[in-house]
């Protein structure tokens, strides 16, 4: 076969990122090894990705993943422009239009409402089944194990968040996991002349817990060209019966976020409360969910009693956004979170006291292809 003819079909994409991180830490702050400890690090991050339809209904998805640190000062010192590619997704799509369902079965980013969804997600081997027959609403069934649980780090639930060499002291302890399995039902609907965005999750992890989320967004225009949005979310768990013992509690999450733009001008408001000051509680399965829209900052949810996906502490943080997009392309902006951790007074419940998070950010959108971002972070640990 010639290969024009081969490759004809085939689709490429890919992300390119650089990313440059140092962090610098007071000699009386607390140990957080969760927060940006790099010293002038150089991360390289690449992935490309090849889909093909290969039958009539088939397609096959590959992506390759580059992931590199070269380190720039003292013990980080060092390069690894040796790492090579390494197949991070291999997955199977069939496709029946006339029940608009989609079968995906494979090696495969999860992309959950516990899970983040960006380029560096927890990635498991399993299946996925979709359903878009319903108007403005999507069905999807999903079971999974084989966790690539290496790239996550301390990120996955039941890993290290503190400095020490041994797994088994992280806060939310998990001795071993058996499958994932789950469902969700995601809407999108036109109401009372706005965007309404709602979301049903469910899932029950073999050995961990049974995961259960509601999410909803509203989107609408009032006055004169000012766009606002209302979104709030309820993440909650029942822990399974290994875990439901005196160290280890159901985990709560409550956040609301209030957003409004206009004339280039957006700012936002909003607050969360989560965890239990006494045992130690969850309400992700990695890193900090797909609920990006309804945090701020950068490093506070990563301190110690804070972190989303498995800590020890109730936390109460309120938080409030604003910036502005000039030309459609350049946005300088800040953030501003503020609240506190809630611990009982012992000495191996870390990271209660007041807690303060102040981001300067800029952003540069070259074209749809290429984005320049930057910020600093300022954390201060009562």
């Amino acid at each position: 076969t010639p290969l024009e003819e081969a490759i004809k079909d085939v689709d490429v994409s890919g992300v390119l990122r650089y990313r440059y991180d140092t962090g610098n830490f007071d000699k009386n702050f607390v140990n957080n090894s969760n927060l940006n400890n790099n010293k002038q690090d150089h991360k390289y991050r690449a992935q490309v990705n090849f889909s093909a339809a290969i039958a009539d209904n088939f397609k096959a998805f590959i992506q390759f993943d580059y992931n590199a640190v070269d380190g720039g000062t003292g013990v980080d010192n060092v390069t690894n422009a040796e790492k090579g590619l390494f197949v991070r997704q291999l997955y199977l799509t069939y496709t029946n239009e006339d029940v608009a369902t989609s079968v995906i079965a494979g090696k495969q980013q999860l992309n959950l409402i516990w899970t983040d969804n960006a380029i560096d997600g927890l990635v498991g081997t399993g299946i996925k089944v979709v359903n878009n027959s319903i108007d403005g609403l999507t069905l999807a069934a999903f079971a999974a194990d084989s966790f690539m649980a290496a790239e996550q780090g301390a990120d996955l639930l039941g890993h290290s968040n503190i400095s020490t060499t041994t797994p088994n002291q992280a806060p939310f302890k998990v001795d071993s996991v058996g499958n994932l399995y789950g469902a969700a039902a995601v809407g999108s609907y036109d109401l009372a002349g706005g965007q309404f965005n709602p979301q049903l999750w469910l899932a029950y992890w073999d050995q961990v817990a049974f995961f259960y989320a509601v999410d909803a967004a509203y989107s609408t225009t009032i006055f004169d060209g000012i766009n606002w949005t209302l979104e709030g979310a309820y993440l909650g768990n029942s822990l399974d019966s290994e875990l439901d013992d005196k160290t280890h509690a159901n985990g709560n999450l409550f956040a609301l976020k209030g957003s409004i733009e206009v004339n280039g001008w957006d700012a936002s408001l909003g607050g969360l409360y989560y965890g239990d000051k006494e045992k130690a509680s969850t309400v992700v399965i990695e890193d900090q969910g797909n609920l990006g829209s309804l945090l701020a900052g950068e490093e506070i949810f990563y301190t110690t009693g804070s972190r989303l996906n498995g800590d020890t502490g109730r936390n109460i943080f309120g938080y409030v956004t604003g910036g502005y997009t000039f030309n459609e392309t350049v946005r300088v902006g800040a953030d501003f979170v503020y609240g506190g951790t809630k611990t009982e007074a012992a000495a191996n419940h870390l990271g209660g006291g007041k807690k303060l998070e102040a981001v300067a950010r800029v952003d540069y959108k070259y074209s749809p292809k290429l984005n320049f971002s930057a910020f600093y972070s300022y954390v201060n640990l009562d």
